[in-house]
């Protein structure tokens, strides 16, 4: 097969692209929850936590190291939250 340095360096150039924009994305999707498992809050303190806020809890789950949860908030409003599963704190929410 004979050499074709066009080639090489559009498929170097690619690569290069390729790896670098997901580089990219990862850390503009990094999770703010790096908390080891046995700090977690379990998720009956999350319930409550929630509750005291004054919303009612449709689900719990853990997504990229954070509590994931849909809520309905007392004005009826529909939400999803990410939670630091040690402080509890909102660190990410999404419609």
């Amino acid at each position: 097969m004979p050499y074709r340095p066009g080639l090489a360096a559009a498929l170097a150039g690619s690569l290069l692209i390729a790896l670098s924009s997901g580089a990219a994305h990862a850390d503009g999707h990094r999770s703010h929850c790096n908390v080891p498992l046995s700090d977690w809050k379990p998720r009956a303190a999350v319930e409550a936590a929630l509750k005291d806020r004054g919303w009612t809890v449709q689900s719990i789950r853990s997504d990229d190291g954070c509590y994931k949860v849909k809520v309905t908030t007392a004005t009826g409003e529909r939400r999803r939250v990410k939670l630091n599963p040690q402080t509890l704190e909102p660190v990410d929410e999404a419609d």
